[in-house]
This record gives structure tokens, C-alpha cells and sequence, in this order.
């Protein structure tokens, strides 16, 4: 008895788990601050933190916790990066953890999270990432009523993954999670013609 009743419990009492990894990413970047680490990241905690690409390794690699560093970023990343083209309101909402470039002065691509063109590749947990990435889709799904727009941008961002592992791990849990709509969001897009 005492069993269903926790489990009851927990399921009323369960965090909304794309927050979850947000607040894990921006506690890495407050950790970070106030450790005086080589790596900072800018912006502070009313609206959220980012850090530059070229310094993205380094965050997740001084991180308490590497793997799920690199995990929480690349999940919701790709989720923020497109809800920022898409959704402005929801990007608002949540304190997104940002990638940016100097060159361009705007958000890069989540790829970059996954294949760095200068470092070496650490600290990577595929289950994981597909876990958080799931996680934190369904929340953007659940709370978007325009949450099928967001697939094909997202999987533009995983088509450019130069790791096939990562890319075929982010596209099955993107494809578990919109799994009633895939007939839909996989069709090719109509042509006209004259």
C-alpha cells in the first residue's frame, strides 16, 4: 500500500524535466563562475546564461558532472535554438542555456555541441542524451500547440551531427516522442507545378 501511494506521490510531485536541465546548465555555469574557472559563461540568472562555441568544450568538459552536462546541453539546445525561431514565447519562458558565435553575433547550430570542429570528443552517454532529449521534447510538446513545427528544424540541426551515433540516437528519440504525427512530419513537402 505504502509502495502505490509513493508512486502516486511522485508522479504529482515530478519536475517539469526540460527545467530540470536547464537549472542543472545554469547551476554549471554559476559553479563555474564562482569556482573562477577558466571557463565562463555570460548572462546571469534571470535570464539564463550562454556561453560562445569555442569555449562550449571546455564548459562541459570543468562540469561537475561531464556527461550529463554535455547531455542537458545538446537536449535542450536543440529544443531553444529552434523554439527561438518558432516559438519566442516559450523560449522566453525557460531560461535557455545559449550557444553563440563571435563571427556571427547570433545562436549556432546544436550540432556544434555534438562535433566540435577543434576538440576532442568527450563524455559522451547516448542513452542519456536520448533520455533528456526525450524528456524535455515531450515537455515542449506538451505545452506547444504548434509543437510540429519545430520536428523539421530539429532535424536539421541532428542531420548535421557528424557523430552517427549522437544523430541516430537524437532522431529515435525525436521520432519516439511525435510518434502519433510521424506520418505527417515525415511526408515531403508538396510541389506545385503549372
Amino acid at each position: 500500500m505504502t509502495v502505490i501511494s509513493q508512486n502516486i506521490m511522485d508522479a504529482k510531485t515530478s519536475l517539469n524535466k526540460l527545467a530540470e536541465q536547464l537549472d542543472h546548465l545554469n547551476y554549471q555555469a554559476e559553479l563555474g563562475r564562482a569556482k573562477r574557472k577558466r571557463v565562463r559563461a555570460s548572462g546571469n540568472t534571470e535570464r539564463g546564461y550562454g556561453i560562445c562555441q569555442c569555449m562550449s568544450e571546455d564548459f562541459i568538459n570543468y562540469s561537475s558532472h561531464q556527461w550529463s552536462t554535455r547531455a542537458a546541453f545538446v537536449s535542450t539546445w536543440l529544443i531553444g535554438f529552434n523554439a527561438s525561431e518558432i516559438n519566442q514565447q516559450f523560449f522566453d519562458k525557460y531560461n535557455f542555456f545559449t550557444l553563440w558565435s563571435h563571427s556571427l553575433s547570433d545562436h549556432c547550430c546544436p550540432s556544434w555541441i555534438i562535433s566540435p570542429r577543434h576538440s576532442k570528443k568527450t563524455f559522451y552517454n547516448y542513452p542519456l542524451m536520448w533520455d533528456c532529449f526525450e524528456e524535455a521534447l515531450t515537455v515542449y510538446k506538451d505545452e506547444c500547440s504548434n509543437h510540429k513545427e519545430i520536428y523539421r528544424g530539429i532535424s536539421i540541426c541532428i542531420e548535421r551531427i557528424e557523430d552517427e551515433e549522437a544523430s541516430g540516437s537524437l532522431m529515435a528519440a525525436m521520432d519516439y516522442v511525435f510518434r502519433d504525427d510521424l506520418e505527417y512530419l515525415k511526408a515531403p513537402y508538396p510541389t506545385f507545378t503549372r
